[in-house]
């Protein structure tokens, strides 16, 4: 129809798919670009196909959907494009007269990208919910463990560092020595354990914190970098110092620990020592030979010390 080109400009403009059909025949007269790009087919080929080779196998209920409605609004359905995907689309279907002629007026929205987005969004709501859930275990275990730190005085990990850069920095300008143990207490009691093995489980944890803090000077620092890992900052202290410390200090851990309704509980462990070297201007080095030596020690078996100079 000539009056179809001077429309074209229009029918781009709307936001989804949009064909004029013949009724009768069922080939499709005019396309906006949109439809032929959904479709996977040029726009000029578009044009002149009949409506059903765009329809899945088997689809015959698009000549019926207006039997007794003046139009068809939303109806989820399938299309299919001329590479044989289907596609699920939002489908709206209506006649109306134009220069005199009935034309049936389809318009179709792809549902795949809000589908997938839909599922994004489920998705990232699983996740926050998840996250939600381990913050708030992990919040709940990291203030227990705060308030028996601030118990037995042990500062946290951030202080403990924080001072290791502080006191390397005034080695390297005055002179002196820093060293380093991480001590790990293996016989803890299984963690969610029932009630009673969870009391000593933090008993001996309290216990043995208690007696890194006693074991070292004022100036040493002891901090707690896991649960059973503890971290002893000795500023002042050489390798050959921090060696004759662990052997007193595995002494004063190992002694049998008892403590109402729970069995005497020889605690085991292990020592891993190191030292700042001469030419570390950081005690990031000393800290990981730190964690290098306790798994030698560790694999070493119980009550065992190791050092990484």
């Amino acid at each position: 129809m000539a009056s179809f080109p001077v429309f074209q400009s229009l029918i781009d403009t709307v936001q989804g798919g949009l064909l004029l059909v013949q009724p009768d025949s069922g080939h499709i007269l005019g396309a906006n670009q949109l439809a032929a790009i959904l479709l996977a087919t040029p726009h000029a080929q578009l044009i002149g196909q009949p409506l059903r080779d765009f329809l899945p196998p088997g689809e015959t209920q698009i000549p019926t959907l207006l039997a007794g409605h003046d139009m068809v609004y939303n109806r989820s359905m399938q299309l299919q494009t001329a590479t044989g995907r289907l596609i699920n689309v939002q489908f709206s279907l209506r006649e109306v007269l134009l220069d005199g002629s009935r034309i049936m007026v389809v318009s179709f929205s792809d549902r795949t990208e809000q589908q997938l987005m839909s599922q994004l969004l489920n998705f990232e709501q699983q996740l926050l919910a998840r996250s939600l859930k381990l913050v708030k275990h992990l919040h709940q275990q990291h203030v227990a463990g705060a308030e028996d730190d601030q118990l037995t005085g042990l500062i946290s990990m951030p202080e403990l560092l924080a001072a290791a850069h502080t006191e390397t920095g005034r080695i390297r300008r005055y002179g002196g020595a820093l060293s380093g143990m991480a001590v790990q207490i293996l016989s803890l009691p299984p963690a969610g354990a029932d009630t009673e093995m969870a009391a000593a489980r933090r008993h001996l944890l309290q216990l043995a914190a208690s007696i890194c803090m006693q074991a070292t000077r004022d100036s040493d620092l002891v901090a707690r970098r896991e649960e059973d890992v503890f971290l002893l900052l000795l500023p002042g202290t050489s390798l050959s110092g921090a060696d004759e410390l662990a052997p007193r200090l595995l002494l004063a851990l190992s002694q049998p620990a008892g403590f109402a309704d729970v069995q005497t509980l020889p605690l085991r462990l292990c020592i891993g020592i190191s030292a700042l070297r001469d030419d570390e201007q950081a005690p990031n080095a000393m800290l990981k030979r730190l964690q290098g030596a306790l798994d030698q020690a560790r694999m070493a078996g119980s009550n065992r010390i190791f050092r990484q100079e």
